[in-house]
């Protein structure tokens, strides 16, 4: 047994008590899309289609250790969601016990372990990387305990069945939408910001944005769209896509800035059509640096992700281009779901991607996008049936990744 690596960790303990109950979304909002998702049929079992909001009438009495690997804004609603939704649910007696981490691997697995020597009945990691990830999932098979995974994709590693869950967005997609805004501006000249260099979801999200240009038919040079992220050639694009700078924003507005200021010194005003900044608080400093330097960020194709409320504005009044909604909030929606139907011994949708929506400076008025931040709001809009949250709903995507 690996040594216990010393660690400093920010312990939080949230006590779930009974609370109110909550409502499925009425017919018309849960109704699924037209192009039906024949997996979502197949695993999700027709008996058991919104079962994790039907009341059993008995509380489940449960403990559950949640790791983040960071103090992230995006995990921290997550985790919040997770846990309001379980205290309002009757259903659910569960103590959550929060665990941060600062971004190591090692955290991951001293925190796994701990939670495993507190015999709790269920993990939830948000995770530091896949092979961490592997060993963790083995550790808890082991004994005896359900792993589910949240935010960044896992399926890689050859024991990934054996976590009783996963969630995370398709990054890649998310990636894809925002090519394809900046391919309908003719973007060519590329400043790419973007999350945690070599963490996956980063990696994926340039991967998509090439994948659109590439799948468009369009010159993006000698190396083919997979190539790009592990490489991030400079000025070695083709006549349609080439990206003049690759920077790293560590997910956050002040590194994202210092890029930006200095994107702008190097390269001129000119030297740039547009930038991919892969989250919102990047992008929150990549506008601040473009107006410190006396520019006007309406000029330049500026395109990201996350969807906070906060760009919301940004593309009413064109101050960016694009955004994609992909609230975390969704996210601990659709791990609460699992583990419930997990407990419940209900069948489940075990390895799925929530739904993205893509939104720009023409349609955001007709799109219909889910609240971000406001984890309140979140859960207020839910019990008014405002929007698509069962899992079983073709609206999620199976995960292809754990296809075969």
């Amino acid at each position: 047994m690996r040594k216990l690596i010393p660690i400093v960790l920010c312990l939080t303990m949230v006590l779930a008590l009974v609370g109110c109950g909550q409502s499925a979304a009425p017919a018309e909002t849960s109704k699924a899309p037209e192009t039906s998702n024949a997996a979502a049929e197949e695993s999700a079992a027709p008996a058991t289609s919104q079962a994790t909001e039907e009341s059993t009438g008995s509380a489940q009495k449960k403990s559950i250790g949640v790791y983040s690997d960071a103090a992230d804004d995006y995990y921290k609603v997550l985790v919040e969601t997770f846990t309001e939704l379980s205290k309002q649910d009757p259903d659910c007696d569960w103590e959550v016990t929060s665990v941060v981490g600062a971004s190591t691997a090692a955290e991951q697995l001293a925190a796994v372990e701990n939670f495993i020597t507190s015999k709790m009945d269920a993990i939830v990691v948000i995770q530091n990387n896949a092979d961490t990830t592997s060993e963790c999932i083995t550790k808890a098979k082991d004994a005896g305990i359900p792993y589910f995974g949240a935010c960044h994709d896992f399926s890689s590693v050859s024991n990934a069945k054996d976590a009783a869950g996963s969630c995370c967005y398709d990054f890649v997609q998310a990636g894809v939408y925002a090519g394809e805004d900046a391919i309908k501006h003719k973007i060519k000249n590329v400043i790419m910001i973007e999350g945690v260099l070599g963490q996956g979801s980063a990696g994926a999200q340039s991967l998509g944005f090439i994948k659109a240009y590439e799948d468009a038919k369009l010159d993006i040079g000698k190396q083919t769209s997979p190539e790009y992220p592990p490489n991030k050639p400079v000025n070695g694009g083709g006549a349609d896509m080439n990206i003049v700078l690759w920077a790293s924003g560590n997910w956050m507005a002040d590194p994202a800035k210092k890029i930006m200021t200095d994107a702008i010194t190097s390269l001129g005003a000119d030297g740039w059509d547009g930038a991919y900044v892969q989250n919102d608080e990047m992008m929150d400093g990549v506008i601040q640096a473009i107006q410190e330097a006396g520019l006007n960020p309406s000029d330049y194709w500026l395109g990201a992700s996350n969807g906070k409320e906060k760009s919301w504005d940004w593309v009413k009044n064109g101050t960016t281009t694009m955004d994609v909604n992909q609230t975390a909030a969704l996210e601990g929606d659709v791990i609460y779901q699992q583990v419930k139907a997990y407990f419940a011994g209900q069948t489940y949708r075990k390895y799925i991607h929530p739904y993205l929506t893509p939104f720009n400076t023409d349609d955001i008025a007709s799109k219909q996008l889910l609240p971000f931040s406001d984890v309140d709001e979140y859960i207020k809009q839910r019990g008014e049936g405002k929007f698509v949250y069962d899992i079983n709903d073709a609206k999620f995507i199976d995960n292809a990744g754990y296809a075969s």
